[in-house]
């Protein structure tokens, strides 16, 4: 467990495959999972039943057809459960995401799917409902894992390619992209920063610029250069982002404001809150009251 409340999952994809594909089967009477996060994008995929999924600072019931997205590092958690609920948890890994690239219309470059999946992960839907061809793709994925017939890794690799595209078509904008093939040192240092940033984000002294130009031996203009191209932030609005999106899932889970801020590095509460309204949209104390346990279980599963 960290620091923060929120625990690292370390994930091995079987066989070497691009996707893992796992049936849960879950009663109201059913606790969840505590925060966590890991490096695979993850999909909640739901047949019956219901789920609440606490994700990106948000939570949302998810029913039978509907799909919960989970980015690249974020914090979340499945927290609720309707009885005779079934879903499916699907990840996608980071080393897909690394490997394959895309040309955005209008960009001079391609770009890696983790650098643009970094640098949208505010921009997609946390839900989609009724997506008939997202949820064709994932049925196709949950065939070929269980029949496991001649070639299926290359049929789930399509599927799971497939499901990127459909994830990219859902998110807004354009940012600028990182080279691929020249600099794919630059693309190789950038996921090493930002899976150490996804780790000790609530670490200031360890996430300042300098710091992170000594461990990573990478001078601070090309950290600066890479990182903005790359995420369209700088790294220090980047790593607030981090911050409140972690500070978030505590009030969620019942934390008080202090002890959220605290957590992720925080030590003035005044700045915190300013903070946080501009990252979140609300100041923490309507976030947790809206968002919080609390609230969650008086809304019940009517939500």
């Amino acid at each position: 467990m960290e620091a923060n409340g929120i625990q690292r999952e370390n994930i091995r994809m079987q066989g070497g495959l691009p996707i893992s594909i796992r049936l849960h089967k879950n009663g109201a009477e059913s606790g969840g999972c505590e925060f966590h996060w890991h490096e695979q994008l993850e999909l909640y995929y739901v047949r019956a039943g219901g789920v609440s999924l606490l994700s990106g600072g948000q939570q949302s019931w998810l029913y039978p057809g509907d799909v919960g997205f989970v980015n690249w590092c974020e914090p979340h958690r499945g927290s609720q459960f309707l009885d005779g609920t079934q879903h499916y948890i699907i990840q996608i890994s980071a080393e897909l995401l690394a490997q394959e690239t895309v040309l955005l219309p209008g960009a001079a470059a391609r770009a890696d799917l983790l650098s643009l999946f970094a640098a949208r992960s505010r921009r997609f839907p946390r839900v989609l409902r009724g997506n008939a061809a997202l949820n064709g793709f994932l049925d196709e994925a949950i065939r070929e894992s269980e029949a496991q017939d001649a070639g299926f890794e290359l049929r789930l690799k399509a599927d799971a390619l497939q499901v990127l595209a459909i994830l990219l078509r859902e998110s807004a904008g354009a940012p600028e992209s990182l080279p691929h093939g020249r600099d794919a040192a630059a693309a190789e240092h950038l996921k090493k920063v930002l899976v150490y940033l996804s780790g000790h984000c609530t670490e200031p002294g360890n996430v300042s610029l300098p710091a992170l130009s000594r461990r990573f031996g990478l001078s601070v203009p090309y950290l600066c250069r890479i990182f903005k191209r790359a995420t369209n932030l700088t790294l220090t609005g980047y790593v607030n982002e981090l911050r409140c999106a972690r500070a978030a899932a505590l009030l969620q889970d019942g934390a008080p404001l202090e002890t959220a801020a605290a957590a992720c590095g925080f030590s003035d509460c005044n700045y915190f809150s300013r903070l946080f309204k501009k990252t979140m949209g609300c100041p923490p104390s309507a976030y947790k009251k809206q968002n919080g346990r609390t609230a969650r279980q008086s809304r019940g599963t009517s939500a």
